[in-house]
């Protein structure tokens, strides 16, 4: 798998965990309709993408490093590290998003903000970390055969 492929399946996953934590959020703990959900996400979205950048880069750094690690590694090995991270960071941030709503109903607004502001910094960057470690691993235990050359 290319390292582009492990971006764009990244992004796909990035806008369902964001989208649907968002709005799963907002229809069972803050008792929107669906149509209100969407309504208000999008606005959500259109004030904080600066933000929305910063929630992604966990998701894009995690691609980056099993793309790497696809060169170097059998790929059953870099896509297994791969959904895994995806699945950790969809859980963490479906969480953030629950725990921002309920902190909404409480009128807990900085701990509504910082629910999902600080996602990217305490569950992204140390997820990046072990993602990198446990690529630099596989590396060295599940190696990509290499071709020789015979002249």
């Amino acid at each position: 798998m290319t390292t582009k492929r492990y971006l764009l399946t990244a992004n796909v996953v990035f806008l369902a965990a964001v989208t649907g934590s968002d709005l799963v959020a907002r229809v069972t703990i803050a008792g929107n309709t669906f149509g209100d959900a969407i309504v208000e996400h999008l606005h959500w979205v259109s004030l904080t993408l600066v933000g929305v950048v910063f929630l992604f880069i966990p998701f894009g750094g995690a691609a980056l490093i099993c793309g790497a690690a696809n060169k170097r590694t059998k790929t059953r090995s870099a896509v297994t590290l791969f959904i895994v991270a995806m699945a950790a960071l969809a859980y963490f941030y479906f969480n953030g998003f629950q725990a921002s709503q309920q902190a909404m109903l409480d009128k807990r607004w900085t701990a509504a903000a910082l629910s999902i502001g600080l996602l990217p910094f305490f569950v992204g960057l140390p997820l990046l970390g072990i993602v990198g470690i446990v690529a630099a691993v596989i590396g060295l235990v599940d190696r990509r055969p290499v071709a020789h050359q015979t002249d």
